[in-house]
């Protein structure tokens, strides 16, 4: 056989089977692609056609996950509405895009998403990239649910460059629930509210030493393996946060972030108190509950001195136990600190009945809805006077939780700071070079310090990359530069550096709390 260049030897001049076969794989994986998207367009149209069809009422979606509290929710906002003098509308779930932001996103832009949008952490960045969110900010001063409602330390997560897109169904702080039974069973005293690194070796050592069969493979640990969201928790309380105090650069290449990695990995594969990730993995499959509840039946069982997560654990505590519980923050090396979140409700940009949606966030805000959070331990209220109540704090069906309650709210008034994302880097996408580098170290693949180092190139270079995209973001990313480079000269000086220059939520309190600026207004 012949090419334009003379005889064809076996693989030259034409493609192999393998290319062939490649080739074709790429084709299916577009085909695939362009599918899911017209298909997840395609049902969405017959989910809002039929779903208004037929109705006296309009009708309105929230996307969220279906269970009895929600439910119950939507029955008491039609309610709400009108007791109130509200105009009448049906509220329904919908679960096809429940913890799917990709999904939301794609039927948002084509038109056809959900009218209330529910999201976590920083989902609201990537809500807002692609413009489908309903700007409330003018409606909310009018209406009475603007940030100023909720608690201080999500205010800034409710909105972007001054514009406020939702207001939280609930608030959640991380902490530790306390097994007091494992520990009496353990003979090992009961960790205070707040604890050291040192303290949290100690305890855990004794724990496990006291439950755990030698002569068996170890089932029995202090706490669950750490996540970013931990290591993130440890790292602050160092002085130190992933972003810089602008969010224009990482702090993965830290030396002190390399000494998380290395307290984790002494903790893990030394200490023996936090297990591996393989040895978690198993005892996932250990038990018949749904992944989801596994933490929370081997906490209930006592194989779990610990367990991370919030108010809402005694959802499921209050059916399953223990009966006897305390608080305690994770442990820290000098500043106390936690995460604050929000389930966070917005409304679509493409609804057909946004002047209906927002009654949904101002709902947020009424006392019907406030106690019903209070009622089945769903977190924080969203409006902080309803946490200061008698039913909160002493829960007339569960003395058991006495005082807990108060534990709670203390914490996210006082140590709880809103997740830090920065403007320029997608959270999935930092969260992702992270994990890689977590796993390259804990592997032995690569040192604390070359992993993070890598991961800090490849963070910087995904920022300058996105900055580049666009002129608007190249313009707010260049300002930031500058605040930056002011902020550092300030501190150079031993001057104090004016709050307004300081977006990492982070540093805006640590800062204060050091004295290096002064508390707003």
């Amino acid at each position: 056989m012949w090419s334009k260049d003379g005889p064809c030897r076996k693989g030259v001049g034409r493609p192999s089977f393998l290319d062939k076969v490649s080739a074709s794989h790429r084709y299916m994986k577009y085909l695939f692609g362009i599918l899911l998207i017209f298909l997840t367009i395609a049902s969405a149209v017959t989910f809002f056609s039929l779903s208004e069809k037929n109705k006296e009422v309009p009708v309105l979606h929230w996307v969220t996950g279906y269970n009895e509290p929600r439910v119950i929710q939507t029955e008491l906002f039609e309610q709400w509405m009108v007791d109130n003098g509200y105009p009448a509308v049906d509220l329904r779930i919908d679960t096809r895009g429940k913890n799917q932001d990709l999904k939301n996103v794609v039927q948002g832009v084509s038109g056809v998403a959900g009218d209330i949008f529910e999201f976590y952490a920083g989902g609201m960045s990537l809500y807002h990239s692609v413009g489908i969110l309903e700007d409330v900010t003018d409606v909310a001063k009018e209406m009475g649910f603007d940030p100023s409602e909720t608690y201080e330390a999500v205010q800034s997560i409710l909105s972007i460059d001054g514009h406020q897109y939702g207001f939280p169904r609930s608030v959640s702080t991380g902490f530790y629930w306390v097994n007091v039974e494992a520990f009496e069973k353990a003979g090992v005293t009961v960790p205070s509210v707040s604890w050291s690194f040192e303290e949290f070796e100690q305890k855990g050592k004794a724990f496990v030493q006291a439950l755990n069969d030698p002569e068996k493979p170890q089932s029995i640990f202090f706490g669950k393996e750490f996540s970013i969201a931990h290591r993130g928790l440890m790292l602050r309380s160092m002085g130190v946060d992933f972003f810089n105090e602008t969010m224009t650069r990482s702090n993965w290449a830290h030396p002190l972030h390399q000494k998380v990695f290395e307290i984790t990995y002494k903790w893990t594969y030394d200490a023996r108190i936090i297990p591996t990730r393989s040895e978690a993995l198993s005892l996932s499959s250990s038990t018949s509950a749904n992944v989801s509840h596994v933490d929370k039946q081997l906490f209930a069982k006592g194989e779990l001195g610990l367990v991370w997560a919030g108010r809402w654990g005694l959802m499921s505590y209050r059916l399953i136990g223990p009966e006897k519980l305390s608080i305690s923050e994770f442990p820290n090396d000098g500043f106390r600190n936690t995460y604050v979140g929000a389930a966070t409700m917005a409304v679509y940009k493409g609804s057909k009945h946004k002047e209906l949606a927002v009654y949904f966030l101002k709902f947020m805000t009424s006392e019907v809805f406030n106690e019903d959070v209070i009622e089945n331990a769903d977190g924080l209220p969203p409006v902080p006077h309803y946490a200061l109540e008698e039913n909160f704090s002493h829960p007339p069906e569960y003395p058991n939780e006495w005082g807990l309650h108060d534990q709670i709210r203390e914490i996210a008034t006082t140590i709880a700071i809103a997740n830090p994302y920065s403007p320029f880097v997608l959270r999935d996408t930092f969260k992702r070079h992270d994990k890689n580098a977590f796993e390259k170290f804990m592997a032995g693949r690569a040192s604390a310090e070359e992993a993070l180092e890598m991961a800090s190139q490849e963070i910087e270079s995904v920022i300058q990359l996105n900055v580049s995209k666009s002129k608007g973001m190249r313009q707010k990313y260049e300002k930031s530069l500058k605040d930056q480079i002011e902020i550092e000269r300030l501190r150079a000086k031993g001057e104090l550096v004016p709050l307004h220059l300081i977006t990492n939520p982070f540093y805006r309190k640590y800062y204060v709390e050091q004295g290096w600026s002064l508390p707003e207004g």
